[in-house]
């Protein structure tokens, strides 16, 4: 991981107006794509500030800037990392999906409202992380990859809508099948799809190769922005 420190003064030099943060972190972001790393956490005025703050930062204009620091990984370190994380995780998902279908059959949905919502949420967790790796990885390996991504997407977001609907309907029939049968293979398919992108990070995967660096030039100049 590597550390980078501007000033505000730095950032206003070099933009020649007011611009709000929100324009800097996407020009940084840019920036560091054409290197494949990505930025781990922002540093404002030396307040560390997390995922969900920082729309609430990108407003701020650069004239309240002291300074700005962010912390940067390489994207790949960072995909492999969640990619092992979930093909460890999602057998054991898949059985529990199992079990809490079967479940509901013998006892409708009493006692089982906290499991459901669990599983939803992990679902949500789930393409949330593959959104991630899709934006890290870039459109490159969209096209090369082996993996019909968009597809998978869009089984996923249905599947749990229709979960999602059976529950507020309070329809456990319905909902048991849901989980049972479309939700575990949808589980199956981003386990199988995982296995494929971890192979292909690792050169093991004789099929299409996945290409990861892009081309082109960014606005802002890391090396003039790090200190």
């Amino acid at each position: 991981m590597e550390r980078f420190k501007v000033s505000g003064q730095e950032l206003r030099d070099f933009y020649k107006e007011n611009i709000v943060l929100g324009k800097v972190f996407t020009d940084i972001e840019n920036d560091l794509r054409s290197t494949n790393q990505v930025v781990c956490r922002y540093i404002v005025n030396g307040l560390e500030i997390n995922e969900t703050e920082e729309a609430r930062f990108a407003t701020v204009p650069l004239e309240q800037i002291d300074t700005l620091e962010y912390l940067t990984e390489n994207s790949r370190d960072l995909t492999s990392i969640v990619l092992k994380g979930w093909i460890d995780a999602l057998p054991e998902l898949i059985q529990s999906t199992e079990n809490l279908a079967k479940r509901m059959r013998v006892q409708g949905l009493s006692g089982l409202l906290k499991p459901i919502h669990d599983l939803v949420q992990n679902c949500e967790f789930l393409i949330d992380s593959t959104m991630t790796v899709k934006e890290m990885m870039g459109d490159q390996f969209l096209v090369s990859s082996p993996v019909d991504w968009f597809k998978a997407e869009q089984a996923s977001k249905n599947t749990v809508l229709q979960a999602l609907r059976a529950l507020e309907n309070k329809d456990f029939v319905l909902l048991a099948d849901v989980l049972e049968y479309d939700l575990n293979n949808v589980l199956q398919m981003w386990l199988d799809h995982l296995r494929v992108l971890e192979k292909s990070l690792n050169g093991e995967y004789t099929g299409s190769h996945i290409h990861s660096e892009q081309a082109g030039s960014h606005p802002v100049d890391r090396k003039r922005l790090a200190n």
